[in-house]
């Protein structure tokens, strides 16, 4: 999510700074890196469950995602809108 914020990618507007309470960095994560992130704790799927678009089964919390070397070239699809 920092780094999308940083590079000004629209569509992921992170407006709680990454403290997991907005949802508005919601996105879907392209297999087969879906696979590699560990599960969505129950406050992440809390939040993905207000989402303004549906939740899909890849969706994350971007702000919940920590980019690793696995991770490298990782893509996501972002919702229709965050708001």
């Amino acid at each position: 999510m920092e780094v999308a914020v940083a590079a000004g990618v629209s569509g992921i507007a992170a407006d709680c700074g990454g403290l997991l309470t907005c949802a508005t960095c919601h996105v879907m994560v392209a297999q087969p890196f879906a696979a590699l992130l560990p599960a969505a704790d129950g406050e992440e799927c809390a939040m993905l469950a207000f989402t303004a678009t549906p939740a899909t089964p890849s969706s994350r919390l971007s702000c919940q995602i920590i980019l690793n070397a696995e991770l490298d070239g990782l893509t996501v699809e972002l919702p229709a809108s965050q708001y």
